[in-house]
């Protein structure tokens, strides 16, 4: 009886991710298709002469070698302020940890327009940072003119991904069996001989995979790029894409660029993938269960760790308040004093006219919201049904479920968000609200699986089984038995769904157009037009939104 049910169970597995697959042919794979197929179409006939330029020629050289450059001078900057973090949470017992995690993360779930503005408002030539040193020393001109540059972006990225590699390394390090280092200590080596020799070679999985990770995310930048680099100078595969179709109205030319972007970006994603299998079959990594002995600080440890953490909350929390404090800041027509207000409110709401581009932003609000709920109610059941396939890990057929379900982080949303458009031009009846719901499905889906999997993978088999035994078709054993035992992590991929749905703003900007506009892409075009202060409102209730979704992933489930 059990060897029969068990066996159904199996069978059940197989079938159960094939509506989630025929849905992600339908809404991922054919509008990528039909967006590479560009690339090779000329006045209806098959050439390859577009793929060939972008391969070959000169301009995609110099455009690619900025893009690798970028990204990996980003993911260093990361790693570097990453990094000893990661051994101060790992290696000794810090008391406000919760709090430092808490903190360090935020950058982790903040949306990139909101990175824009924090860092125009915290680091711009009029910024608060510029304001305070003038005001220290008494200058009149702006000391620190960072934004509209390389080192703007560099930083804006740093900023966004360094939390990436504080968590997942301190995470692996944290449970790392320490009788390598006592062996190590036996011999008479020295901390820092052990540190390098036997310490960090056990690390480097860790930190090889989270720097992919980041190198992958700044590979496939687009609106920081976009709105910091402030010209054609600083120009990635992204934003050349993005200028190609939106702007030069190149779309065979934007296809071939797409074809270049997702062939590294799949390379990137298959070495993150087997960095993670190293990760998986390391013996270095002891159960969860235990807890490694921490030593507590000393002075000079006490002193280092409180520097690095208060650095690091200012860095991280400036940008934020800055947006927030600007947003109620208001500037009296005589002698330019400050005063506190409500009026950039009150013309969001369309309470109080404008002069300026400043509309009734509520539609937006709404629009936002709505499109969210929907996304987090259809990405929560598919990622769901395909966690459950990629469960048997020596399956052929889960490695290609898994590798279907992952590879949205492979395509960027700005060429998400053209497959859109293109079908937008052909099929004008379809709703512009629908196409960008389904732009944002595609892009929660890898965030809501690897939420699910890892929760999912924690389950006894035993439960289900002796369900199964008992009587209990596989179907209902899952219902009533795994699926309660999930919740939090559904409520937490629904959440991180919602919220990655609100911030999205690459393949929103690409599809947008007067009947789309979302938060993001208001505030967009509001710092596009230099009304930050009209951005700084908008992007306070964003954060409000941001922060209330935070708080409840936090309350259900621990920080990954």
């Amino acid at each position: 009886m059990t060897s029969y049910n068990v066996n159904k169970k199996k069978s059940y597995e197989r079938i159960m991710p094939i509506p989630a697959l025929i849905i992600i042919s339908l809404i991922f794979l054919i509008p990528l298709i039909n967006t590479l197929s560009m690339a090779f179409i000329k006045d209806g006939k098959l050439t390859s002469s577009f793929v060939k330029e972008a391969f070959t020629s000169s301009y995609t050289r110099q455009i690619l070698s900025f893009t690798v450059n970028q990204a990996f001078v980003s993911t260093l900057l990361s790693l570097l302020i990453g990094l000893p973090g990661a051994y101060l949470l790992s290696n000794y017992d810090i008391r406000a940890k919760k709090t430092i995690l808490g903190i360090c993360t935020i950058p982790f779930v903040l949306p990139s327009i909101l990175v824009i503005l924090g860092f125009v408002s915290f680091y711009g030539n009029n910024g608060f940072l510029n304001q305070i040193l003038m005001s220290l020393f008494h200058l009149e001109d702006a000391p620190l003119k960072i934004l509209y540059s390389y080192k703007a972006i560099i930083l804006a990225h740093a900023f966004y991904n360094f939390p990436v590699i504080l968590l997942l390394v301190s995470t692996y390090w944290d449970n790392l069996d320490p009788k390598y280092e006592m062996s190590s200590y036996v011999f008479g080596a020295s901390r820092l001989q052990t540190f390098f020799n036997v310490t960090l070679r056990r690390i480097i999985p860790s930190i090889l995979s989270s720097s992919l990770l980041v190198f992958l995310f700044c590979f496939t930048s687009f609106s920081i790029i976009l709105v910091l680099g402030g010209g054609p100078k600083f120009t990635t595969m992204e934003v050349e894409i993005y200028r190609r179709a939106r702007i030069s109205m190149d779309m065979n030319g934007a296809a071939a660029y797409s074809l270049v972007s997702i062939v590294f970006c799949v390379i990137l994603l298959i070495l993150y993938i087997e960095s993670q299998k190293l990760i998986s079959s390391s013996d270095s990594v002891v159960t969860t269960t235990y807890k490694k002995a921490k030593r507590p600080t000393s002075a000079v440890g006490s002193i280092l760790s409180s520097l690095y953490f208060t650095l690091t909350g200012i860095f991280v929390l400036a940008p934020i308040i800055s947006i927030i404090a600007k947003s109620f800041i208001g500037t009296v027509s005589r002698g330019g004093a400050k005063t506190f207000t409500l009026k950039y409110y009150r013309q969001l709401f369309g309470l109080e006219s404008s002069s300026g581009v400043m509309s009734d932003a509520t539609p937006a609000i709404f629009a936002s919201l709505k499109i969210a709920l929907i996304v987090a109610l259809v990405t929560v059941p598919i990622g769901l049904s395909l966690s459950v396939a990629t469960k048997r890990k020596n399956s052929f057929s889960s490695a290609i479920i898994e590798l279907i379900g992952m590879l949205p982080l492979a395509i960027s949303s700005v060429i998400i968000g053209l497959g859109y458009y293109l079908i937008a031009a052909k099929a004008p009846y379809l709703s512009g609200t629908a196409l960008v719901v389904l732009a944002h499905l595609i892009i929660s889906l890898p965030f809501a699986i690897r939420i699910i999997t890892p929760e999912l993978e924690k389950l006894p088999p035993s439960l289900s089984q002796s369900a199964m035994t008992l009587g209990a078709k596989p179907f209902r054993a899952f219902i009533d038995i795994e699926l309660p035992l999930l919740k939090n992590a559904l409520i937490k991929a629904a959440i991180f769904s919602f919220a990655t749905s609100m911030g999205e703003i690459n393949a929103t900007l690409v599809l947008s157009s007067s009947k789309i506009e979302t938060i993001p892409v208001v505030m967009y075009r509001l710092i596009a037009s230099y009304n930050f202060a009209g951005a700084s409102a908008l992007g306070t209730i964003l954060i409000a939104v941001c922060a209330i979704l935070f708080i409840s992933t936090g309350s259900k489930q621990k920080v990954r």
